[in-house]
């Protein structure tokens, strides 16, 4: 009896297989196009790494909180690269007034230039010189220029 019983099931059992149709009575799914499929999403995507620009050579954009600061607050000899400091001068015995109404700023200019890696209070190189005659521009050299009381007014590379 159990092994008529244990046929009869193997039978429907093989029956089922055999005739290849669903033995469900529903419709089969068809997916929407896209369903069902992973969708990466964006923010996962690879981005490249943001760098400072080239045109930025000297850094200048990280040190613009110096905008402003006073030159004594400053340790500028501690700042990474070449850098010069332009800050306005006078000559006396030459015919220069601040009154004057000809200039629209002071015609001399105090240069400051500092070596890289150097880590003296002093710089290097201090003169006093027209300002048309500042000196060749130097894409990675860090200027920053003062006004007459010493303050940070623009930091750009030049």
């Amino acid at each position: 009896m159990i092994r008529l019983s244990l046929i009869v099931i193997a039978g429907f059992v093989m029956s089922a297989c055999a005739s290849g149709a669903p033995s469900s009575t529903y419709p089969g799914f068809q997916p929407r196009p896209g369903q069902g499929q992973y969708v990466r999403p964006a923010y996962l995507n690879a981005q490249p790494t943001p760098i400072v620009p080239a045109v930025d050579a000297c850094r200048s954009q990280l040190y613009q909180g110096l905008l402003g600061q006073h030159e004594g607050a400053i340790y500028i000899a501690g700042l990474p690269g070449r850098k010069r400091v332009i800050k306005p001068a006078t000559l006396e015995g030459f015919d220069y007034s601040p009154e004057d109404s000809f200039y629209d700023q002071p015609p001399f200019v105090e240069v400051r230039d500092f070596l890289p890696q150097q880590s003296l209070y002093a710089p290097s190189i201090n003169t006093v010189t027209e300002r048309i005659n500042l000196g060749p521009e130097i894409g990675d050299r860090l200027t920053i220029e003062l006004d007459a009381e010493g303050y940070v007014q623009t930091l750009d590379c030049r």
